[in-house]
Parts: structure tokens; sequence; C-alpha cells
């Protein structure tokens, strides 16, 4: 069975071929905006063209033939994050406040997680996870980079300790692995990829993640499950798995204009780039019955000791909201915001906390042509300022740390972050 066969259980022949028709149309880019770096006005006053998202209020839509603002100095500085237009509206459908505790179980490469974490105003926990090490680091990556603070990420299974978090998170978002459908405008890799059989395969694993995503969930708490899959079969079907299984309720999604809803269950959407600006995604909100109460939940100084390849012992500093996830916080890759290191009586900032400290002192805030030098790892001379550790800023936004020794400053940029930009 084809795609086009498969789709024929809920769209009609019209619906199908308007679908396949708008994968040949060039892949629609967006950006979400990170308000705690930049405003709205000195965004668009940097780049004019961009046009507002059609719902999401920080979203925004560019032209990758206009704007390179993957290879842009802003970029580095995390005063945005470059995501599909139509998975902003994931996060952007979910009742989040501050100071409750959530969690992405499928979170890399992070923009779920980002939006989250800024609606919660950096207050609670976000546990953003990836079963993925490698997407793992990748997520832990951008969380640095956009200057998130009560964010912890693991690379964990959570089918097997899920026990141990019964009825513990109010909201939880799920972006369940899928057959990957609704990317095929924007990969061919995916299109020779997908077939039935997978299709089949994921909706299994997706039946069993969302059972147990449910299962964390508090009482009065939200589930949204999300895939960028057209098929029925890892979409309505996994829903109805979930209704019929528990006490589960559908919360209506609010309707925007470019939604598709099936009758069979209208309450959820499909985004389907032949209707949307985007790519494909299928959107669900539920809910467990009850009155949801969050919880306080305290920062903590948690310190880790780890040995450099030099044999020196070096302490990790970390400020987390981690009170009710001290077992969990141990088998983080990252339990919270990562302040410093400490080397005998050395205390160093980090690139992490560098990116979310916003009134620093020792900062030197650096032009555009030295800018670039830093990121691409170059040392810079003839800085007047005494010997010591600064931040490294440009127009005011903090990118980095270096080491000031006898007027040469010397870069600290992570390595794995160094490039050439234009």
């Amino acid at each position: 069975m084809n795609l086009k066969e498969n789709l024929e259980k809920y769209l009609s022949k019209e619906e199908i071929d308007n679908l396949f028709d708008s994968f040949a149309n060039k892949e629609q880019k967006g950006l979400f905006l990170n308000t705690n770096k930049m405003s709205k006005e000195t965004l668009l006053s940097l780049f004019p063209n961009l046009k507002p998202h059609p719902v999401v209020p920080n979203g925004f839509l560019f032209d990758k033939d206009e704007y390179q603002l993957g290879n842009n100095i802003y970029h580095e500085l995390g005063c945005y994050y470059i995501q599909d237009p139509s998975a902003m509206l994931v996060s952007y459908f979910l009742p989040i406040k501050e100071g409750m505790r959530v969690l992405d179980m499928c979170a890399a490469p992070g923009g779920k997680t980002i939006q989250a974490s800024l609606k919660m105003k950096d207050k609670g926990i976000l546990v953003a996870n990836d079963l993925s090490k490698a997407r793992a680091i990748t997520l832990l990556s951008n969380i640095e980079r956009l200057g998130l603070g009560n964010v912890m990420v693991t690379s964990l299974d959570f089918s097997k300790i899920y026990k141990d978090y019964l009825n513990t998170f109010d909201v939880i978002i799920l972006d369940a692995p899928c057959s990957g459908s609704g990317m095929f405008r924007k990969s061919e890799e995916m299109k020779k990829d997908w077939s039935m059989e997978k299709v089949i395969k994921n909706s299994f694993i997706q039946k069993d993640l969302i059972l147990v995503a449910y299962s964390m969930l508090k009482e009065g708490g939200t589930l949204i499950y999300s895939t960028c899959s057209y098929s029925y079969e890892e979409d309505e079907e996994v829903v109805s798995y979930l209704l019929d299984n528990t006490d589960a309720e559908l919360v209506n999604i609010p309707h925007f204009n470019g939604e598709y809803r099936h009758n069979s269950m209208p309450q959820t959407v499909h985004l389907f780039p032949s209707l949307f600006s985007g790519e494909g995604q299928y959107i669900a909100l539920i809910k467990k019955p009850g009155e949801l109460t969050i919880s306080k939940d305290v920062s903590k100084n948690i310190s880790r000791k780890v040995i450099s390849k030099g044999g020196e012992t070096i302490c990790e500093n970390y400020l987390s909201n981690s009170d009710r996830f001290l077992k969990l916080s141990e088998l983080s890759l990252r339990p919270g915001l990562f302040i410093s290191t400490s080397i005998k009586d050395k205390i160093i900032p980090t690139h992490h906390y560098s990116h979310y400290v916003k009134d620093a002192k020792n900062i030197i805030d650096l032009d555009e042509k030295d800018i670039k030098k830093y990121i691409l790892g170059e040392s810079l001379s003839n800085i007047i300022k005494d010997n010591g550790y600064y931040f490294v800023s440009y127009k005011g936004i903090i990118l980095g740390v270096a080491h000031l020794v006898n007027n040469q400053l010397k870069n600290l940029y992570p390595k794995g972050l160094r490039k050439r930009l234009y």
C-alpha cells in the first residue's frame, strides 16, 4: 500500500491530490522569537520582510532565499529558534503556567521545549527528554543557546521508569516518533523511507507511549499528542486507543484558518501544506479528569564532580528546580542551569550561563568584525581591561565567555559551535 492509498481511509481524492501537489511547492521556513533576548520591534527592524505567523504571536515566516537566518549572529545569540510554522502550534495550544512541572517526552531538537519554557517564565521545571543521546545533545545545545534556566535534559526510556513518576506532571508533550510523511515536502529521504509497515510499527509504539504519558499526568493535567504523519493509524487511531483504555477526555483545539478536521474526531486537527503555511502535523489535546493542583518546587544548587582529561577534578555547579526529581537529576545530562565550573580556586562561568544571565557587570562588548572572529574561535588582542573572566556580548546581548590575560582575550566559545559567519 502506498501513501495515497493509505490516506483514502479519511481523505477524498481531491484532498489527497491537493496535498500531493503541495509537495512540489517551496518549503515555508519559520522562526520563534526568544523575547527574553529581543523584542518584536527589534527583530522586524533587522529583518523587515518577516511575516507574522497566522496563529502564534511570537512566530514569524521567512523566505530562506532572502534571509539565511541559521547562519546569522542573532541566531548564535539565541534571539530566535528556527522552527516549522506547523510545529509551533503544538506548544502554543498548551495551557502552560508559571511554576508547573512539564515533561517533553520526545523533545529533540527542542522547538516545543523552548516555547513551553518561555511560557513558564523560568518558573517550575521542564524535563526535556530524548531517547537518542545524540539527539539529546543537540537538544541541550539549543537549550543553552536560547538561555533557558528551568530545563532538565535527559536521555531516558520513560517506558521503563514511568512507574516512578505516576501522576507527577501538570503538562506532558508527546511529539511521538512517526513515519514522517508530514515531512515529504522537506525531505526526499523521508519519501524513500516511508512504508505501510513503518506506519503500523510506529502505531504500536505510539499507543504504548501515549498510555505511558497519560499515566504520568496529574489529575486535571493536560497531554498534547502530535506527529508529523498524515496516516490515520498514527493519529486518530492512537488517540482513540487512549480514550478506549483510560478515562482521558479530548479538549477541542480552537479553530484557526488552514486547519483540517476529520469528522471522526473533530476536536483534533491536521495541518496540510496544501492548506497551511507549514509542513504536515497532527495535534490532539487531552485532559485527565479532576482538579489540577500545581506543586511548589524549590530551586537548589547542585554540584557534580568530573575528572578532566588532564586528571584534574572539576566541580560543575548547577541551579535546578529538581526538588521532586533528585533521582532523575542524577540520571540527567543536565539537571538545570549550568552556572559555572570550579577548578581549584578558579570559578569559570559557563557558556550556558552566559546566554541566561541578564545583568552581568564584567562584559566586553564587541563590534561585528570581532564578534565573528570570536564565533570562529579566534583570540582577540589589545583589550585594555583587568585580567579575569568576562562575558562577551554583541549590541548588549551576551554570547559567551572569554579569559582576558595581559590584554589578550582567550576564546572559550565551545569548539563544537565555532563557525564562520558571512
